[in-house]
C-alpha cells in the first residue's frame, strides 16, 4: 500500500505509514481505488484483494517477482520491442561487505537475507515499472525505460534508488539487531543504449549494451560508499533539478579515455514539473501565443463575474502549455485570486486522489517536511477563514490528507459513503472560497490522471457554471477527456511556433542579435516550432560544441545530418511511441525507414502486415502521428514531426534497417518502373543505405548527373562523393577503375564553380593513377586537361601551358574534339593570366570557330558551355587590348547561346566579361546593369569563381561612379573567397582593384598597402598584365601625396606605361599618360602636362573611349595651378 504523503510502499494489511506514521486508507494494489475493509475483489477493476500466502519467492523466473499488471504490459508490447535500439537507465545495487556477512552467517541465512532484501528492493523498482533483470547473488541489475518505455526513465531509477534506501533502512536495522551484520547498499545508475533482444513468456529480456552503457553503471555503483546512490553524467543531465545532487569529480572507467563525471543523489526535490526545474535555472524567452493568452483572459473575465468556465488545454509535450499558465499567472499577479495546482506525474496513476491532494495543500501552504499537527492546525485556519459551514467538512478533509480526521465516525465508514463525503467536502469548499474571491484551478497532464481524481473532476464540473471559478486542464493528444461538453467549456489547442516566432526564441536563448541562416534554418527544421524541442536541441548543440561562438557568430561546427536528437527529446518521442498498439509502431518505424513523407501504395509493397496497413494509418491519424499530404493520383502521408521520423528510424536495429531500405529500392524500382528518372535520388539514397552498391553506385551517379544538369552543385558533389564510395565496395577490376576515372572528371565541373579545388586536385591524382594503371591515353589526356585548369587557378600559368600543348598534341594523334576544346580553353586562360591576351584570343577562337552552329550548346563535361565561355574570356582578353567592336560581337554571340540553352553560369560568365568591357570603355550604366545581376545569379547558384570576378568588376564600376564604400566590400568579399577556394590566380588584380577603391575613398595608406600586395603575387605569379595595373595604382598614391612623392611616382608610372605600351594595353596605356599628365602639372610642367594629356585624350578618342576622352580633354582646358 503506497503512502499519499512520502509514497512510501507498505505492507498491504498496514494501517499506518511505517516511514512516516501516516494513516493508510485501504486501496486496491492494482488500480488504487478505495475498498471496504471486507471486500474480497476491487469494485473498479475486479482485482482479487485476498493476499495469498507468500510462497517462496523465486528469482531465478523473472515471471515469478513481476507484479501481474507489469508483466501483461511486457508480454503485451514484447514483439513490437524485440530488435530496438532503446534508451534506458541501468540500475546496479550491491551489498556492500558482502564477503564478511558470508563468513559470518550460515549460507542458508544468507540466502534468506538477501531474498528479504531482494523483495523490498523490487517493490520499489516495479512501483517505478522497472525491471529487474539480473541477480548477481548480492546485487541486482534493473533496467529503466525498457522493456517498458518511459520519458522520464532516469527520474523514475533515482526514485527508485532512494526507495531501495528507504526501504532497506528498517530491514538493516533489524539484521544489526538479530544477526550482528550491518547491511548497507551501493547503488550506481547510468543512462544509455542498449538492443532489445528476445522477451521470453518468462520475461526474461536478452539485451546487448551500446557503448559503455552499463559498464559505466556497474563502474557508479563500485565506487560508491555503503549507503550512497552514484549517477553518472548522462544520467545526471536528464534529472538534473529533480534532485538535490553532490558532485563528486570525475573518476576513471575501464577502456575509457575521457574521465567520467559522477554525482551522488542525496534526496528528491518533491513534486517537481519539468517548468519548476527550468525555472529554478532560468526561463527561456517568452514568444508568441498572443491568441491563447487572450483566450484564457477571456475565460477568466467570465469566471470573475461568476459564469464559470472549464477549458482545456491540449498540445503535444513541450508545446508549451505550462510555459503558457505560467505568463498567464504573472499578467494576472494584480489580481485578488486564488490559484491552485495540482500536477499529475506519469507514475501516480496508482496514487488516489495525487492532484486533489496537491490542490488541497496548496492554499493553506502545507509543505511536505509539516507534522501531523501542522497540518491539523493549517486546516482548521484555512476553513476558519472560509467561515460559513466550511469547517463541518474538516475531518473529510484531513482524512484525505492522512492525518487524524478528529470524527471516529469518519474512519469507521464504508469507503464509498466516505468518497461520497470528501467529494462534496471538496465541492463545498471550492465554491465557498470562490464567494471570497475568484479561484484559477489548474491540473495538469490529465493523461496520467489516477480514477479517484478523474471521478473527482467528472462529479464537480457540473457545479461550477455560477461560480467564480476558472478550471484549467491540460493534456496531451490521445487523451479522450470525460467531462462532456457545456456552453461553459472551450478548448485551446496549442501549435507549433512559427518560423519567425521560433527564430526570436532561439536568438533569446542564445543570446544573439542574429543567427546565420544555416543555424536559424536547421534548428526551424529539427524543432519544427515546438519551444522544448528548440531549446533541448539548441542546449544540445552548445554543449556538444556543434554550435559555438566564433568573433561574436554563432557557427555550425558540423553538419545538420550529423546532429543527433537530444536524450530528453528522445526519450519522450519514443514514450510516446511504444504506447502504440503493436501494429501501430511497426507502420511508424517500417514508414519512418521510407523517409518522412511516404506512399501509401510503397509502404503497402513491403510492410508485413499490408492488410492492416491503411487502418494503422487512419489511427495514427487521429493519434497526429502523421497528416495525409495527398490523395491523388497516390494517396501519401506524412509525419508530423521530423523528429518523430528521426526516433522511430533511430529505433530499428542498422540491420532490420538495411534489409527495409534494400527493400524500399527494389519495391520501387518495380512500383515506378516508368518513372524511375522522377526517383533517383530515393533510389540512391535506399540502395545506399541497404548497402546494395551496385545499384547504390548507379543510381548516385545518375543522380549526380541530374543535380548538375539543374545546377544545384553542392547537391551533385554530394551524390558523386556518396557514389564513389559505393564504388570502393565493389570488386576490383579494370571496369570498376575506369568508372572511378569517369566519376571524377564528371565531378569536376560542379567541384570547380564551387570553388573545391583543393579535393579536386586530391581526386585527380588517384584518377591520373588509375589512368596510368589502364594504360588508358584518352582518359590520361582528360586528367591533363583538367590539369591545366588548376595550375592555372594556382597561378603557375607556365606549368598550366605544359599541360595544354600535351592535351592539344594527343588530341591532334587521337582527332579527339573535347581533349582539344579542353586545351584551347584552359590554354586562353594561362595566356590571359600573362598579360598576353592576344595569344590567349588566338586560342579561345579556335573554339569559337569550332563549335559555332550546333556544338555551341555542348558542354563537354565542363563547368560552362565552352563556345560561350570562350567568348567570355576572348571578349575580356580583347579589352585589355582595346579592340572593343570585336569584343562586343563575340558578347552578343556568347550571350545568344547562353540564353537559348538556358544555362545560368554560362550567362553569367558572359554577363561578368560584357561587363568589364564596359567598364573599360567607360560605359559605366551598361556594365552595372550586366554585372549586378550576373553577381546575383552566381551567389545564388554558388559559383564560386565568377562570384569574385563579377564581383570586382562591379567594384570597379561602383568606384567609377562615385560608390567607393560599396566598391570596396565587393572587392574584399572577392579577395576572402579566392583564399578560401585555395586559388592564387589574378589575386594581384582583385588588390589592385581594392586599392582604388581605397584610394578614391580617400583611405591613402590603405591603398598603398592594397597595391603592394598587387605587385607582389602579380610578379611572384608572372601576371604581367596585373603588375601594370598594380605599379599604375602605386604611382597614383605617390602623386596623390602632398607634395607628390615624384620620384616613386613617375617610376611607377614610368614602369606602368611601358608594361601596358610592351603588351598592347592601350586602355591603361592611356590612364598611365593621363596620370603622368595630372603628376606633371603637380609638378609645375605645364608644358609636360600637356602633351601626356593631348596623347591619353587622342588614344582614348581612337579607341572610342568616350567617357576617358572627356575625361583627358577636362583635364586639359583646366587651368594650370
Amino acid at each position: 500500500m503506497i503512502c499519499p504523503r512520502c509514497r512510501h510502499e507498505n505492507a498491504p494489511a498496514a494501517r499506518f505509514c511505517v516511514e512516516c506514521g501516516q494513516k493508510l486508507a485501504p486501496g486496491c494494489p492494482q488500480c488504487g481505488a478505495e475498498v471496504p475493509a471486507a471486500a474480497k475483489f476491487c469494485a473498479q477493476c475486479g482485482t482479487s484483494l485476498t493476499p495469498a500466502a507468500p510462497p517462496e519467492q523465486d528469482f531465478a523466473s523473472p515471471r515469478a517477482y513481476t507484479p501481474a499488471h507489469l508483466a501483461e504490459k511486457i508480454l503485451k508490447t514484447r514483439g513490437a520491442l524485440q530488435g530496438e535500439r532503446k534508451q534506458v537507465t541501468v540500475l546496479f545495487a550491491d551489498v556492500s561487505g558482502f564477503t564478511a556477512i558470508s563468513e559470518k552467517l550460515d549460507p542458508e541465512e544468507v540466502h534468506r537475507l538477501m531474498n528479504g532484501a531482494f523483495e523490498l528492493m523490487l517493490g520499489a523498482i516495479h512501483r517505478f515499472e522497472g525491471t529487474a533483470n539480473q541477480f548477481l547473488g548480492d546485487g541486482l541489475m534493473a533496467l529503466f525505460g525498457a522493456p517498458i518505455a518511459h520519458e522520464d526513465h532516469a527520474q523514475r531509477a533515482v526514485h527508485a534508488a532512494l526507495e531501495i534506501q528507504r526501504a532497506l533502512h528498517d530491514y538493516r536495522e533489524r539484521l544489526g539487531r538479530e544477526r550482528g551484520v550491518d547491511f548497507r547498499m551501493r547503488i550506481g545508475l547510468n543512462t544509455g543504449l542498449v538492443v532489445v533482444g528476445a522477451i521470453g513468456n518468462n520475461l526474461r529480456m536478452d539485451y546487448t549494451a551500446v557503448g559503455d552503457t552499463t559498464n559505466l553503471a556497474a563502474r557508479m555503483q563500485q565506487i560508491a560508499q555503503p549507503g550512497q546512490i552514484i549517477v553518472a553524467e548522462p544520467t545526471h543531465r536528464l534529472v538534473h533539478g529533480y534532485f538535490e545532487t553532490r558532485p563528486l569529480g570525475s573518476v576513471t572507467v575501464k577502456n575509457r579515455q575521457e574521465p567520467v563525471g559522477a554525482w551522488e543523489v542525496v534526496r528528491a526535490m518533491g513534486m517537481l514539473t519539468r517548468l519548476e526545474v527550468q525555472a529554478e535555472q532560468g526561463l527561456t524567452p517568452f514568444v508568441g501565443r498572443e491568441q491563447e493568452l487572450s483566450a484564457l483572459e477571456r475565460a477568466f473575465a467570465l469566471a470573475k463575474d461568476g459564469h464559470g468556465q472549464i477549458v482545456f488545454l491540449v498540445g503535444e509535450p513541450g508545446m508549451g502549455k505550462s510555459r503558457l499558465l505560467l505568463e498567464f499567472r504573472r499578467r494576472g499577479e494584480g489580481e485578488t485570486v486564488t490559484w491552485l495546482e495540482g500536477p499529475c506525474i506519469s507514475f501516480g496513476q496508482s496514487i488516489p486522489f495525487l492532484p486533489i491532494i496537491e490542490l488541497l495543500k496548496r492554499n493553506p501552504q502545507i509543505e511536505d517536511a509539516d507534522t501531523e499537527a501542522e497540518i491539523i492546525a493549517k486546516v482548521d485556519r484555512g476553513l476558519a477563514f472560509l467561515g460559513g459551514d466550511a469547517p463541518a467538512v474538516a475531518p473529510y478533509l484531513k482524512y484525505l490528507l492522512s492525518v487524524n480526521p478528529g470524527d471516529p465516525a469518519v474512519a469507521a465508514m464504508e469507503p464509498a459513503q466516505r468518497r461520497a463525503r470528501i467529494f462534496e467536502a471538496l465541492r463545498q469548499i471550492t465554491l465557498r472560497g470562490s464567494q471570497l474571491r475568484p479561484i484559477v484551478m489548474v491540473i495538469e497532464d490529465l493523461q496520467w490522471m489516477d480514477a479517484a481524481s478523474e471521478e473527482y473532476l467528472k462529479f464537480v464540473t457540473d457545479s461550477l457554471a455560477g461560480a467564480a471559478v476558472l478550471l484549467i486542464l491540460t493534456y496531451r493528444p490521445g487523451y479522450s477527456q470525460p467531462f462532456g461538453d457545456r456552453t461553459y467549456h472551450s478548448r485551446i489547442a496549442l501549435g507549433p511556433l512559427s518560423d519567425e516566432e521560433s527564430g526570436r526564441m532561439a536568438r533569446g536563448l542564445l543570446e544573439a542579435s542574429e543567427l546565420p541562416e544555416e543555424v536559424r534554418a536547421m534548428v526551424s527544421r529539427k524543432a519544427e516550432g515546438n519551444p522544448f524541442f528548440l531549446e533541448e536541441i539548441l542546449r544540445s548543440l552548445v554543449e556538444t560544441g556543434a554550435l559555438r561562438r566564433d568573433n561574436g557568430r554563432y557557427v555550425l561546427t558540423r553538419s545538420a545530418g550529423d546532429i543527433h536528437v537530444p536524450d530528453t527529446i528522445q526519450d519522450l518521442i519514443m514514450a510516446r511511441i511504444d504506447r502504440l498498439a503493436e501494429e501501430q509502431k511497426r507502420t511508424v518505424q517500417v514508414a519512418s525507414v521510407i523517409g518522412r513523407e511516404f506512399a501509401l501504395r510503397l509502404l503497402k509493397g513491403i510492410s508485413d502486415i499490408r492488410e492492416q496497413v491503411e487502418r494503422c494509418l487512419g489511427e495514427l491519424k487521429s493519434l497526429e502521428f502523421i497528416y495525409e499530404k495527398t490523395l491523388f493520383p497516390d494517396p501519401e502521408y506524412i509525419f508530423k514531426h521530423a523528429l518523430t521520423h528521426d526516433v522511430a528510424y533511430a529505433s530499428i536495429l542498422h540491420s532490420q534497417r538495411r534489409e527495409l531500405h534494400a527493400t524500399i529500392g527494389r519495391a520501387v524500382e518495380e512500383l515506378y518502373a516508368d518513372r524511375l528518372e522522377e526517383r533517383l535520388e530515393e533510389l540512391a539514397y535506399h540502395f545506399g543505405q541497404g548497402e546494395v552498391w551496385d545499384k547504390a553506385f548507379h543510381y548516385l551517379r545518375q543522380a549526380g548527373v541530374k543535380a548538375v544538369a539543374l545546377c544545384v552543385d553542392r547537391e551533385a558533389v554530394g551524390f558523386y562523393e556518396r557514389a564513389l564510395e559505393a564504388l570502393d565496395h565493389l570488386p576490383e577490376d579494370p571496369e570498376r577503375d575506369r568508372q572511378a576515372i569517369d566519376l571524377r572528371l564528371e565531378m569536376r565541373a560542379p567541384l570547380w564553380r564551387l570553388g573545391r579545388l583543393d579535393r579536386l586536385f586530391t581526386l585527380f591524382q588517384g584518377a591520373e593513377e588509375l589512368a596510368r594503371h589502364l594504360g588508358d591515353p584518352v582518359r590520361l589526356h582528360k586528367i591533363y586537361a583538367f590539369l591545366v585548369q588548376y595550375y592555372w587557378a594556382m597561378g603557375e600559368p607556365m606549368r598550366a601551358i605544359e599541360y595544354g600543348q600535351r592535351c592539344l598534341e594527343t588530341a591532334d594523334a587521337l582527332n579527339n574534339l573535347t581533349l582539344r576544346v579542353t586545351g584551347n580553353l584552359y590554354l586562353g586562360h594561362a595566356y590571359h593570366s600573362l598579360g598576353q591576351f592576344a595569344k590567349a584570343v588566338e586560342y579561345l577562337a579556335r573554339n569559337v570557330e569550332l563549335l559555332e552552329g550546333e556544338r555551341a550548346r555542348e558542354q563537354f563535361a565542363l563547368s560552362g558551355l565552352p563556345y560561350v565561355v570562350s567568348c567570355a574570356w576572348a571578349l575580356e582578353s580583347l579589352a585589355f587590348l582595346g579592340e572593343f567592336e570585336r569584343a562586343k560581337e563575340l558578347a552578343r554571340r556568347g550571350a545568344r547561346v547562353a540564353e537559348a540553352a538556358d544555362h545560368p553560369y554560362s550567362l553569367a560568365a558572359i554577363q561578368t566579361c560584357a561587363g568589364y568591357l564596359h567598364t573599360f570603355k567607360g560605359e559605366l550604366s551598361e556594365a552595372i546593369a550586366l554585372l549586378e545581376p550576373a553577381l546575383r545569379v552566381c551567389r545564388e547558384k554558388n559559383f564560386a569563381g565568377w562570384t569574385m570576378r563579377s564581383a570586382t568588376a562591379l567594384g570597379i564600376a561602383y568606384a567609377l561612379t562615385g560608390r567607393p564604400a560599396e566598391a570596396i566590400s565587393l572587392h574584399e568579399e572577392a579577395i576572402r573567397l579566392q583564399e578560401e577556394a585555395g586559388a592564387l590566380v589574378n589575386r594581384g588584380h582583385w588588390w589592385t582593384n581594392l586599392g582604388e577603391a581605397l584610394l578614391l575613398a580617400g583611405r591613402t595608406e590603405e591603398a598603398r598597402r592594397a597595391g603592394q600586395e598587387g605587385l607582389k603575387f602579380a610578379q611572384a605569379h608572372a601576371e604581367q598584365a596585373q603588375e601594370a595595373s598594380s605599379r599604375w595604382l602605386l604611382g597614383e598614391v605617390a602623386a596623390c601625396q602632398t607634395p607628390p612623392a615624384r620620384t616613386e611616382a613617375e617610376e611607377q608610372f614610368g614602369g606602368a606605361a611601358r608594361l601596358a605600351e610592351t603588351l598592347g594595353l592601350k586602355p591603361l596605356l592611356g590612364r598611365c599618360w593621363m596620370s603622368q599628365g595630372v603628376l606633371a602639372r603637380k609638378l609645375g610642367d605645364e608644358e609636360k602636362a600637356k602633351v601626356f594629356l593631348q596623347k591619353a585624350a587622342a588614344l582614348f578618342r581612337s579607341l572610342g573611349m568616350t567617357w576617358w576622352e572627356a575625361k583627358a580633354r577636362k583635364l586639359l582646358e583646366s587651368p594650370s595651378p
